[in-house]
């Protein structure tokens, strides 16, 4: 039987010492856009400059930004799981157990926080603070849950390449972006979008 290829950020996608770059990028990509899109915080230098330090030519000797250091973060982690799959499972210091794959997305996220986003804390206005709901203090085993779609992207039952796209896409990577980092076509990409968009309305109607 032939073998199916896995996409770069599958469950079942074995880490190794030759995937393990993209998949930290992808996923410090991933973050960064969770937070802007959820926070309102202005992080777009710092997703713009990840962008550009993976787009980056292989003669390009000039420094990476200091995004860079979010995904290597989670490349770090990564490589201690050298071996194992994505979703195999992890148990945190709290001792509640998900998969690398989460525990990874909560490691970039700590680190962003820890060194890009605790000192805005306190940059919104007073009339945001008056009118704003009262903040909850929330540990890393609450914040974003990256898992909660994992069941319905099960669902849509993609290809390797399908991945791999709904994966730049929910980096927030333009269509452009996409075709750059996945090196193909925009006319594959646009096929890519058509498929995914029917497996998502056969997915989501059957729930």
């Amino acid at each position: 039987m032939k073998e199916v290829n896995k996409g770069i950020l599958d469950n079942d996608m074995v880490i190794s010492a030759e995937n393990v770059q993209k998949m930290g990028e992808v996923i410090a990509l991933t973050c960064i856009k969770t937070v802007i899109v959820r926070s309102g915080k202005d992080l777009h230098y710092l997703y713009k400059g990840l962008l550009r330090d993976i787009n980056r030519s292989k003669d390009d000797y000039s420094p990476f930004s200091n995004a860079y250091d979010i995904a290597q973060e989670a490349m770090l982690f990564l490589c201690q799981h050298i071996g194992e799959k994505l979703g195999d499972n992890y148990t945190t210091k709290y001792g509640k157990v998900v998969t690398i794959k989460s525990a990874c997305y909560r490691c970039a996220d700590n680190y962003l926080q820890k060194q890009y986003t605790r000192y805005m804390a306190n940059t919104i206005s007073l009339d945001e603070r008056i009118t704003a709901e009262p903040n909850t203090i929330l540990d890393d085993e609450q914040k974003n849950d990256y898992t909660a779609v994992d069941g319905l992207i099960s669902k849509m039952k993609l290809t390797a390449a399908e991945y791999d796209t709904l994966c730049a896409y929910m980096a927030g990577l333009t269509y452009l972006e996409v075709t750059r980092l996945l090196n193909v076509n925009r006319t594959t990409i646009w096929r890519r979008r058509m498929s995914l968009q029917r497996k998502y309305a056969l997915a989501t109607n059957s729930l």
